[in-house]
C-alpha cells in the first residue's frame, strides 16, 4: 500500500509537471519557457523536477507526446460501432478539425517541436525515443481501422497499401491544421475561412476515397 501511494505520488508530481510546461507553452514559445518557470507553475521543487526529467529537452518531448496520444485518442473515439468504413473516416477527419479548431495552440505546439527537434541537437537519445514513439504509431495506426472497415464494406475503394494511405491522410492533415494554427486566434476573419477551407478538404478527401 505504502508503494502504491508513493507511486501514485510520484505520477501525480510528473503529470504536474506536463501541464504546466504545457499550459506556459501555450501562451510563449517553448524556446523561452525553462525549467524554474515549469516548476513555478507546477508549485514543485527543481529537486523533484530531476527526478522525472533530465533536461527540457526531456520534458517537452512529454508534452509532444501527450498532446499527440490525446489528439489521435479524441479523433479515434468519433467513430462508433455500426458505422460504415466511410462513416467512420468522414466522422474522423471531421472531429479532427474540430479539436484543431479548439486547440490551436497544440497544433502550433506539435509544428514548433518537430522544426526544433529536425534543427537543432536535441540529443541523440531523446530523438530516438521519439522516432521510435513515432514509428509505434504509424503501425498501429489511428485511422487503420476506418480505411480496413471501408474496403471490407465496399464504402471505399480498395488498398493495396493501407497503412500508406493513412500515414499520407494523416500528414495532410496536419499540415493543413499546422497553418491554421499559424493565424492569430484575433484574426477572425482568418481563422473562420481556414476552418471552411479545413473542411472543405474533409469533404473532398472523403469523396476522392470512397467507393
Amino acid at each position: 500500500m505504502t508503494e502504491n501511494w508513493h507511486q501514485n505520488f510520484k505520477n501525480k508530481n510528473r503529470e504536474a509537471l506536463i501541464a504546466a510546461a504545457k499550459e506556459l507553452c501555450m501562451k510563449e514559445s517553448f524556446l523561452n519557457v525553462n525549467i524554474k518557470d515549469i516548476c513555478s507553475e507546477a508549485g514543485i521543487s527543481r529537486v523533484t523536477f530531476y527526478k522525472h526529467f533530465q533536461s527540457m529537452n526531456e520534458l517537452i518531448l512529454a508534452v509532444q507526446v501527450e498532446i499527440l496520444e490525446s489528439m489521435t485518442g479524441y479523433v479515434k473515439n468519433a467513430a462508433s460501432p455500426g458505422m460504415s468504413g466511410k462513416e467512420m473516416l468522414a466522422s474522423m477527419l471531421e472531429a479532427w478539425v474540430n479539436y484543431a479548431s479548439t486547440h490551436l495552440g497544440y497544433i502550433k505546439f506539435v509544428l514548433l517541436f518537430d522544426l526544433h527537434y529536425e534543427a537543432y541537437n536535441s540529443g541523440q537519445e531523446l530523438k530516438e525515443q521519439y522516432n521510435l514513439f513515432i514509428k509505434r504509431k504509424k503501425e498501429q495506426h489511428f485511422l487503420l481501422d476506418a480505411l480496413e472497415t471501408g474496403y471490407k464494406d465496399g464504402t471505399l475503394k480498395p488498398d493495396p497499401d493501407p497503412l500508406n494511405s493513412a500515414h499520407f491522410i494523416f500528414v495532410s492533415m496536419m499540415s493543413m491544421l499546422q497553418k491554421m494554427s499559424l493565424a492569430s486566434e484575433e484574426d477572425h476573419v482568418t481563422v473562420q475561412s481556414d476552418l471552411k477551407f479545413a473542411k472543405r478538404f474533409v469533404e473532398m478527401l472523403v469523396q476522392h476515397l470512397s467507393n
